[in-house]
């Protein structure tokens, strides 16, 4: 068994919120944390964890903007709050880069993709399903 083989997750069709795109990039997350927990077991991890880090955080940038603007669309009405919730994850997100850059450690490199990972799903499953039933509503359905 190898180091991040218990890393390694499968989307569920009930983590799906009701919108193509953010649906399309909540999978994406899960894919980058399989691939980079495959890469563990590689000459470089750090170097790979180093670049998934990178990836990751512009990545969750780009989807937070994304995320909020369907939010403001569909006049979600705790979009303070959820938008304040991402601000949390940034700021706690960010906080890895440091230790990314100075870990040689592989258990360490492990536990970074696991927190940032774990913080990810918590955020899915908790504070982005709050909104899926207005998504729903504003398509219809």
């Amino acid at each position: 068994m190898g180091i991040g083989d218990d890393l390694k997750v499968r989307w569920k069709d009930g983590f799906s919120v009701g919108d193509p795109l953010i649906d399309e990039q909540h999978r994406a997350f899960f894919d980058e944390v399989n691939a980079v927990a495959a890469q563990l077991d590689s000459d470089n991890p750090r170097e790979a964890v180093i670049k998934f880090y990178r990836t990751f955080f512009s990545s969750l940038l780009q989807h937070f903007r994304d995320e909020e603007a369907l939010l403001a669309r569909i006049q979600y009405n705790e979009l303070d709050n959820h938008r304040a919730e991402h601000e949390a994850l940034l700021a706690s997100v960010s906080t890895f880069e440091g230790l990314l850059l100075t870990c040689e450690d592989i258990h360490e490199l492990r536990f970074v993709v696991k927190r940032l990972f774990v913080a990810l799903i918590e955020h899915v499953v908790t504070e982005d399903m709050r909104y899926k039933t207005f998504v729903l509503r504003a398509q219809g359905l």
